[in-house]
């Protein structure tokens, strides 16, 4: 990918401008104590639990859609 923002392709812009929308996102997310709270508390479970069960890729992604949006 190019260095100077002016040397960008449209595809290019298209993936930065993503890119740039999900930084904010997560700063704006990180900024809340009640939604850091509830991903560590996310993360202890996940790091405690002992399942071995196993979830299909589209059933993780319908379980975690964004709450941001």
């Amino acid at each position: 990918m190019s260095v100077r923002q002016e040397e960008l392709s449209p595809e290019e812009l298209a993936l930065q401008d993503g890119l740039n929308r999900s930084w904010a996102n997560a700063k704006r997310a990180l900024s809340d104590p009640a939604f850091v709270l509830y991903v560590e508390e996310s993360i202890a479970r996940v790091n405690e639990s002992r399942t071995t069960a196993t979830m299909s890729k589209d059933a993780f992604i319908t379980s975690t859609e964004s709450t941001l949006e």
